[in-house]
């Protein structure tokens, strides 16, 4: 630029470039810091950045976190602050930020909507803007503050869930996954570590065969009040009753066990019957319960035993789930009323084979009366005598016979009470008597069959967290 052969003399450009050399460092020092400063805000920028990141992240890990504990049980203001700052220490452990994140955590939950609404902001200090404490009095702020939040939807409904399983000899060998598959399902529903007294969730066992084991609560359905009990825990089903007057369609519903009262004692055969003592003996059902341990013990006892008769399995789970029960269960274990909108209701109906046995009340029977010790002499008449005794009645396995009847029916009147089934067949003919009744018992798309006991076990487990996504999505 200072070339002698332009406008001035040599000696006047060599004093002009001297001058100018030295006003050049200072503007050089002033445009280094000036990069430094932008460079380090950019750092900083990055890191706040970075920052909120992580503590949206954890906001939503948190938000979800909690929104599962509020699907499955109802919990306090202080339970859901434990809870959300217990998630974000373990997911923002390590941040110069955590403490003051935890201390400015909030949330509002709207239990009309179902939804849960968390946020929460921290600082960080800027290294870089900062330059010795002069910087950040005229380039910026001594820290940068950022938040975020997250809204995430929970169930408001409270679950029912009837656990209908077969414990038939034909299931002797597969006991043990049996009892796996089962307990997947209440690991699922009733995690271990929640409240009992707070679970939005309840489940019943009923296991069956020839019959169900209802343990102390038989004698009463059977009506006991009027001395009509055998005396055996097993439970089988109960038929219509006709009075001469009014026939009373009772054997496909919930109706109460008691519904008879035209007449002061209510005849034998409108309560429901025995015939048979070949219920399994370790394997009793348990009303609607979230106690864990109760169900996990009661799994844990289940035993096989005698023949089918699923239709049994089929009116006890139901009646387990009915608000008509409310006189025979305990207070906690009564299912709401069908009209409650917060309630939904499941059933989970397994077998792994055909129905072979059906139960009726017989009030009468004709029997040979013979009279003389020697042949010549020895008369016989046919006589009608009273026997007021239900009956036990083997079959042949098929599709149409009365036990099958009577389960595809039962199922229908359920599925109209408004209850959502899961059908389950165990075995490899899915052609079968018993793989159809399922396929038929199943709400839409709730039909599952299973080879093996991995496939078993898959196939409870996939019900279980499809019900979880039901009353989440709900």
């Amino acid at each position: 630029m200072c070339n002698p052969k332009f406008y001035y003399s040599h000696r006047q450009l060599q004093r002009f470039c001297s001058a100018e050399q030295g006003a050049v460092l200072p503007i050089f020092g002033l445009m280094v810091i000036l990069m430094i400063v932008i460079m380090g805000a950019a750092v900083d920028i990055t890191r706040t950045v970075n920052a909120r990141e992580k503590l949206s992240y954890a906001l939503d890990a948190a938000a979800l976190s909690v929104a599962a504990d509020l699907s499955t049980s109802v919990m306090t203001d202080e339970q859901i602050q434990e809870a959300l700052s217990d998630s974000f220490r373990a997911n923002l452990d390590g941040t110069d930020f955590l403490e003051e994140a935890v201390e400015n955590l909030s949330f509002t939950v709207d239990s009309e909507n179902g939804l849960v609404t968390v946020a929460s902001s921290a600082t960080l200090s800027n290294y870089f803007i900062d330059l010795g404490g002069y910087m950040k009095e005229h380039l910026g702020p001594a820290v940068f503050s950022f938040g975020t939040n997250a809204q995430v939807s929970y169930s408001r409904f409270d679950v029912e869930l009837a656990l209908v399983v077969d414990v038939t000899g034909s299931m002797r060998n597969d006991m043990d996954t049996l009892k796996e598959a089962a307990e997947g399902v209440v690991n699922i529903l009733i995690p271990e570590g929640f409240d009992e007294e707070n679970s939005k969730v309840r489940i019943s066992l009923v296991p069956y065969s020839q019959g169900v084991n209802l343990g102390d609560y038989a004698d009463k359905v059977k009506g006991d009040a009027f001395g009509y009990s055998d005396g055996s825990v097993c439970v089988t089903e109960r038929q219509d009753y006709d009075d001469g007057t009014e026939l009373y369609d009772v054997k496909y519903t919930d109706e109460s066990y008691d519904y008879y009262d035209e007449t002061d004692p209510p005849p034998k055969d409108t309560f429901y019957g025995g015939g048979t003592n070949s219920c399994s003996s370790d394997s009793e059902m348990i009303p609607l319960t979230s106690d864990r341990e109760a169900l996990t013990d009661a799994i844990d006892d289940l035993d096989d035993n005698g023949y089918t008769a699923g239709q049994t399995g089929i009116v006890w789970g139901w009646n387990s789930l009915s608000p008509n029960y409310y006189d025979v269960w305990p207070t906690d274990s009564v299912g709401e009323a069908y009209d409650n909108e917060d309630v939904l209701k499941f059933a989970i109906i397994m077998t792994d084979g055909d129905n072979n046995r059906y139960y009726e009340f017989i009030e009468t029977e004709t029997v040979e009366v013979c009279t003389g010790k020697k042949k010549k002499k020895k008369k016989c008449t046919y006589e009608t005598v009273d026997v007021d005794e239900w009956d036990e009645v083997s079959e042949s396995e098929s599709y149409d016979n009365n036990s099958s009847v009577a389960s595809r029916e039962l199922c229908e009147g359920m599925k109209t009470a408004g209850i959502e089934i899961f059908g389950v067949y165990f075995g490899s003919n899915n052609d079968s008597a018993g793989a159809r009744i399922m396929q038929s018992c199943a709400s839409s798309g709730n039909y599952y069959q299973a080879s093996s006991s991995s496939e078993l076990i898959e196939a409870f487990s996939n019900i279980a967290r499809k019900i979880q996504s039901i009353y989440l999505s709900k």
